[in-house]
């Protein structure tokens, strides 16, 4: 039979602190722990092993391929040049059915931090390209550690120096990645960030009720719970969900979603002019690899990310923050092909 999960915390309400609340292990439930078993297995490989150490022979092997082409071609020194040029890019995304009042609404999407316990100067960075970004909402979908093995113990600080200078009226709700531990999520919990874990939270906006809910990441572990994540949403209520990877999509649509905010892919890091990526490190259509993309009447955004590991280079697919502002599309424009209504400038 399928696992019951835990009904919603009732202290999850916006506004209140995340350490107020009913701790991430109790509210995951079932999911966490057979989350935390799955670690302690696959983890339990990488004994000994740092941050830098890739998982498994065959993608070891592979990532040691990849960076003997690039050095060869002369083009590895580049490639981390450019993982290094950090961008906030600006993107709206239109809706037929968002709420008049919630026209304008700003989130700052970012993913894939990885944040190298070697190279605290990176969260720095980062910290000053979103110097005085001002949004309603700040959301982050996963992977803030560098590598598969190492400590978690500088995570959270790093997080914390990357969104200081970071206003959102709504506040911080993140998600965890496939590289991240289930302690992860804990200890930015006590760093202040509110963890989605398999639920979702009421926010309160101007223009009535936003859902925003989270699951765990889908691609990896696959402890993600998307109907415990919509139960308690009011009808009718626009709907957000954060998800590490654009692998949920279908059941998203499914259950109502409006706007599906995913990361993961890192764009596929290595991007060719007309072929575009070569690998997308995900069950998805190419479309849902970057930027915007439309599942029926579902509006999804991947974003790029922000970090980079394994092979730390990037051509074509800039490191991002992403910037997004949504839009109420009333116009002729929503009879054009679904793909030219989303990515409409």
């Amino acid at each position: 039979m399928p696992e019951k999960p835990l009904e919603p915390d009732p202290a999850r309400s916006e506004g209140s602190a995340a350490s107020a609340r009913t701790p991430l292990a109790v509210r995951a439930g079932h999911a966490g722990e057979r989350r935390k078993k799955k670690e302690k297995y696959i983890r339990g490989l990488g004994v000994g092993k740092d941050e830098t150490a890739p998982a498994g022979f065959v993608f070891t092997a592979l990532v040691y391929a990849i960076r003997f082409t690039l050095m060869s071609l002369g083009l590895y020194r580049r490639g981390m040049q450019n993982a290094r040029n950090l961008r906030l890019e600006r993107r709206d995304i239109f809706f037929t059915n968002l709420p008049a009042a919630l026209d304008g609404f700003r989130i700052l999407h970012i993913s894939d931090f990885h944040f190298p316990r070697r190279f605290p100067k990176f969260a720095a960075a980062v910290g000053e390209l979103l110097r005085a970004v001002e949004v309603d909402l700040c959301v982050v979908t996963g992977d803030y550690r560098y590598g598969y093995f190492g400590a978690d113990d500088h995570v959270a600080e790093h997080l914390k120096t990357a969104l200081a200078h970071v206003k959102s009226r709504h506040g911080v709700y993140a998600v965890l990645g496939n590289h991240d531990h289930f302690v992860t999520g804990e200890m930015i919990e006590e760093a202040g960030f509110s963890v989605l874990y398999n639920e979702g939270v009421l926010i309160k906006t101007d223009g009535g009720p936003l859902w925003l809910c989270g699951i765990d990441e889908p691609h990896y572990y696959k402890c993600d719970d998307l109907d415990a994540a919509v139960r308690g949403r009011p009808d009718g209520a626009f709907t957000i969900l954060l998800a590490h990877s654009p692998e949920r999509v279908r059941q998203a649509a499914e259950k109502g979603v409006s706007l599906y905010l995913a990361g993961h892919t890192h764009g596929g890091q290595i991007r060719f002019p007309i072929i575009g990526a070569l690998v997308s490190n995900a069950r998805c259509p190419r479309n849902q690899v970057w930027g915007r993309w439309r599942h029926k009447d579902m509006i999804g955004h991947t974003t790029a990310g922000i970090g980079a590991t394994d092979v730390p280079v990037r051509y074509n697919c800039p490191p991002e923050a992403a910037l997004l502002t949504l839009r109420r599309d009333t116009t002729a424009e929503q009879q054009e092909t679904p793909q030219k209504a989303v990515e409409r400038d």
